[in-house]
């Protein structure tokens, strides 16, 4: 969704009410609500159900809105670290940042999966910001990436990427039923020993 209220009083109520409806299925999704109906939608937006598919041409487009809408408050959160600090002071940050992200994403990536194979525009959406995380990932252990080449680089990235995707936190939160903490301090161990040896 566009980050900016429009200047013309008509589009501004358009979206603001687009976003409302965005804010209340992410609402409804964060709660466990798994797939919210226009109806649930409406009610929660406090708006009449009509009103829901004047903006919206059906329920894909809604979820695509209110993915958009995921993506931006995710990038607020996901602060950008130095790569020119120490590799500990990153790797610190970098956990802490990571984990509070994966948390919040949780209900509405689970959500996400279910809709994934029958609705193009959350595919593409999930494919965004999956490279979001992978650019954060790489820019953050930059100074340690540039220091292979060949088959090791591109064998350490991909390692890199799947040890702190929200994959790997599912696995150690749900599965696993570890600890936020608990579960920081395995992805940490495992950065250590994909980039450091385990040093």
């Amino acid at each position: 969704m566009a980050a900016t209220v429009p200047k013309d009083g008509r589009a501004a109520r358009s979206y603001r009410a687009r976003l409302a409806l965005a804010e209340a299925l992410l609402d409804l999704v964060n709660e466990g609500v798994e797939q919210p109906t226009a109806v649930q939608i409406a009610e929660r937006a406090k708006v009449s159900l009509r009103l829901v598919f004047h903006h919206f041409e059906d329920l894909e487009a809604i979820y695509a809105s209110a993915a958009d809408l995921q993506i931006e408050r995710v990038n607020a959160m996901a602060k950008e670290i130095d790569p020119a600090l120490p590799f500990d002071d990153r790797l610190q940050a970098f956990i802490r940042n990571r984990a509070r992200v994966l948390e919040y994403v949780a209900p509405a990536r689970r959500a996400s999966i279910r809709l994934e194979s029958s609705s193009a525009e959350i595919s593409r959406r999930m494919r965004f910001a999956q490279e979001l995380a992978r650019s954060h990932t790489f820019q953050t252990f930059d100074p340690e990436l540039k220091s292979l080449s060949g088959d090791d680089a591109d064998e350490v990235r991909s390692a890199l990427e799947g040890v702190t995707s929200w994959e790997m936190w599912e696995f150690l939160r749900r599965r696993a039923e570890l600890s936020v903490k608990q579960s920081g301090k395995i992805i940490e161990r495992l950065i250590r020993t994909t980039l450091k040896g385990g040093k």
